[in-house]
């Protein structure tokens, strides 16, 4: 394929800009992390993912790890070549799982301790119903070369998100999966985005990351600095206002109409009234920040390129930057005993840092 430049078309959407998605990122990763893509772009363009089932390996947990889920008090990673792997002892230990993919996994999420789904490269879509110990491929797209990122099901409707605003849906509880239209409501200010010189083009940026406030409303972070909400549960979106042009690659909610975001170059905003408006956050580093999790008692850590570690004890008015190696992370949740789990280049581990 020629190194990694072939995937940098994938960012000249916007004839203004130029910016680094998320797909680029997990590109870079493999490459830097395994010495070579080529493998991976094989895989990925493979149309008959079902029969090429994830190579069991016996270091497979200290390859790369792009996400993490909890179900019930099991941790589930996914990452390079389909592997998901489960640990049962806050990330002491971990075991691979079969998987009848070898497609890079990005994204994962249960609904409960049993049901769960993880999506990846060549749009695959894997469930489980028994913790994440057994996967079924649910559906695949490798001639589309729009990968999935992340998604979210709750009750019988749910969404999958990707590359070029390629978004999956749900009706039956994640039982099946159709394509459908990223809608975006026009009775806001910001709606209807004229995203070049000329003329409003269709939106086509790459959605990258999911997230669910208590009180059910969704928001995706996304390319060049777009951010949408939804008070549906997904069905209708209105993007709000930017706090940046740079691409974002995830959103925390916290209490009430209060959260973050993050994306390059070290970038943290908070919003206090559900994204009307933005606060820019000092944060002391230029490193992309990847994910971000919330400790019972408040402290809020979000993780980053070259192992960039932040933390706020103050909801996220401010931060902290510890950054005790240079092992990028990629994904950080907190497990039930409120363990903190980081996951990365070398796989995943419990945290080396204070939860109290």
């Amino acid at each position: 394929m020629g190194g990694v430049f072939y995937r940098l078309k994938m960012n000249f959407i916007n004839k203004q800009t130029f910016q680094i998605s998320r797909i680029l990122v997990l590109i870079l990763l493999s490459a830097f992390f395994l010495g070579t893509l080529i493998s991976n772009v094989c895989f990925a363009a493979q149309p008959d993912s079902n029969k090429r089932a994830a190579i069991m390996m016996p270091l497979a947990s200290k390859t790369l790890i792009l996400d993490l889920a909890t179900a019930g008090e099991r941790i589930v990673a996914v990452g390079w070549r389909g592997h998901i792997l489960l640990s049962d002892d806050d990330g002491v230990n971990w075991r691979q799982v079969k998987v009848p993919t070898q497609d890079m996994l990005t994204g994962i999420y249960f609904a409960d301790d049993r049901r769960g789904w993880a999506v990846g490269h060549s749009a695959v879509i894997l469930a489980t119903e028994d913790g994440g110990e057994t996967w079924k491929l649910q559906s695949s797209a490798p001639q589309e070369e729009r990968p999935l990122f992340d998604l979210i099901v709750t009750g019988d409707y749910g969404f999958a998100i990707g590359a070029y605003a390629k978004f999956m849906i749900t009706q039956d509880g994640g039982k099946s999966w159709q394509p459908s239209e990223f809608i975006i409501r026009q009775d806001n200010d910001v709606a209807d985005k004229t995203l070049d010189d000329e003329e409003p083009l269709p939106f086509d940026y790459h959605l990258n990351s999911i997230a669910r406030s208590a009180s059910g409303t969704c928001y995706i972070a996304a390319e060049a600095g777009f951010m949408f909400r939804s008070d549906d549960g997904g069905h209708t979106w209105q993007e709000l206002p930017s706090p940046y042009g740079g691409s974002l690659f995830g959103v925390l909610p916290l209490d009430d109409e209060k959260l973050i975001v993050h994306g390059l170059r070290g970038h943290i905003f908070r919003s206090e009234n559900g994204g009307q408006s933005w606060k820019e956050i000092e944060t002391g580093t230029t490193a992309l920040l990847t994910a971000a999790a919330i400790l019972k008692n408040g402290s809020i850590i979000v993780t980053g390129m070259g192992g960039v570690i932040l933390i706020s004890a103050d909801n996220g008015k401010s931060f902290t930057l510890q950054q005790p190696n240079r092992i990028s992370l990629t994904s950080v949740v907190k497990t039930k005993s409120d363990a903190l789990i980081l996951a990365g280049e070398r796989g995943a581990k419990l945290a080396d840092l204070p939860s109290n």
